[in-house]
């Protein structure tokens, strides 16, 4: 008897855990979806740094915002932002700047790291 009660007991947990995962999972899902919207929105011009930040904050935690899939929606949605915007011929460098700019401050604001820093200048490195 008593070993049902805990197989039993086990697997409700087990059960509850499962729950927890797919309900994590699917509020990551849908905070990914809303801010790729948000940043393709201020890449596009449409949204102002302050209000993306605003808006980002209430989204998604500050582990999401600093994390690596947050530098991927960025960089995602820059990377469309430079093809729409530069597919043409007359690709200016006005263009080109404001749109490095805007990556740039983007990513001091959410406190993402630079990916390919170089990092000879470190103590103890040869």
């Amino acid at each position: 008897m008593d070993e049902r009660i805990a197989t039993g007991v086990a697997a409700l947990v087990l059960v509850f855990l499962i729950a927890a995962y797919v309900v994590r999972r699917l509020s990551v899902r849908k905070a990914e979806r809303r801010m790729s919207e948000i940043v393709t929105a201020y890449f596009n011009g449409d949204l102002p740094l302050d209000e993306l930040a605003r808006r980002s904050r209430e989204l998604a935690s500050w582990s999401f915002i600093g994390g690596p899939q947050c530098q991927a929606l960025v960089q995602a949605a820059f990377q469309r932002a430079a093809e729409t915007k530069l597919a043409g011929a007359a690709a200016s460098q006005d263009v080109e700047k404001k749109l490095l700019n805007a990556l740039a401050d983007l990513k001091s604001e959410f406190g993402l790291p630079e990916r390919y820093k170089s990092e000879g200048w470190r103590a103890g490195r040869e």
